[in-house]
């Protein structure tokens, strides 16, 4: 099966953009981690938009991360509308956003060029949310590249 589930990003509508949510609402769940390594990510992520899907709402094709750390992370889901039936996050904020090619190992330089594009253009990051736009059997399908959307939180 060489299927490829995750289309690339075009650089012209994701690098060097600038976003403005206003509550803007995500389904939310915790994965666990060691070291910054996802260790039940894939599940949570098939976990999330069943739930979604029970619910009746729609989710967005995208996952996203917040407060990573040595041992786990907040994984973000997009959805139309808040829910009582899962926990859910809302987000307002205006975001600079930053598109790299490369490898995991890359997000320490992507995190510094995010920082500099920021006070570029006059602005310090406040928070960063990952979009990981590849998952690990497209990345081997795309010669083991990630796409990576850096969203800096900015005031």
């Amino acid at each position: 099966m060489n299927e490829i589930c995750c289309k690339r990003l075009n650089p012209l509508e994701w690098d060097r953009k600038e976003i403005i949510w206003r509550d803007k609402t995500f389904y939310k769940t915790h994965f666990l981690a060691f070291f910054h390594v996802p260790l039940n990510i894939g599940g949570k992520i098939v976990e999330g938009f069943a739930r979604i899907k029970e619910t009746g709402l729609t989710a967005e094709n995208m996952i996203l991360v917040k407060n990573d750390n040595l041992f786990g992370a907040d994984l973000l889901i997009p959805i139309a509308h808040k829910s009582d039936i899962f926990k859910t996050e809302l987000i307002t904020g205006k975001f600079l956003t930053r598109l790299f090619e490369g490898h995991y190992g890359d997000m320490r330089a992507w995190l510094k060029e995010t920082k500099k594009y920021c006070a570029e253009k006059g602005f310090s990051a406040q928070e960063f949310i990952f979009w990981y736009a590849t998952c690990p059997k497209c990345a081997k399908k795309y010669g083991d590249k990630v796409q990576v959307v850096v969203l800096a939180k900015v005031g």
